[in-house]
């Protein structure tokens, strides 16, 4: 980018070192066609690879917020950089999660609506599984694929029973 950044913060992070660095600049939902919108940034990270095995890579993402400005530019740009990636934070081990037990980005389903009825029991189904609701021994039994295995063996009747409410979760 032809400016320098408002903030770059240098992570070492195993066997690479991530740079990010962030552009930001007031906005307002006219000028932008988005509702609410006060700031435009861009977000570039860079990885440097400390040994060889890591590929290096740069990758520049843009965004539109609704957080407005604070005088202090840094400031501001710190605000931004650690709510973007406290974001993406929860959108990878959302995506992550339901990718790697459900396929889910090979799923067949071409219905806007049963996709996100899909898409909503599973999340059921995760959220259920971090509160215990299997009541699991061990750390083994605390994974997703385990519950899935206790809702298996124990029939459909208990997770609907957990959903209408009829049985807590926690003492099923």
């Amino acid at each position: 980018m032809d400016h320098p950044p408002l903030l770059e913060q240098t992570t070492p992070n195993g066997e690479r070192i991530d740079i990010r660095r962030i552009w930001a600049c007031p906005t307002s939902a006219e000028q932008r066609g988005f509702y609410g919108a006060e700031q435009v940034l861009a977000v570039e990270r860079e990885v440097v690879p400390k040994s060889p095995g890591v590929k290096a890579s740069c990758e520049i993402n843009y965004a539109v917020c609704s957080l407005r400005p604070l005088d202090d530019r840094a400031e501001n740009a710190a605000l931004l950089l650690s709510t973007y990636r406290g974001h993406w934070t929860i959108e990878n081990k959302s995506h992550y999660r339901r990718d790697r037990s459900y396929d889910e980005d090979r799923n067949p389903t071409r219905n806007h609506n049963a996709a996100r009825v899909f898409t909503a029991f599973k999340q059921l189904a995760i959220f259920l599984c971090e509160e215990g609701a299997h009541q699991p021994e061990n750390r083994r039994e605390q994974t997703l694929p385990e519950f899935h295995r206790f809702c298996s063996i124990n029939g459909v009747d208990t997770a609907i029973n957990w959903i209408k409410g009829r049985q807590h979760p926690l003492k099923a």
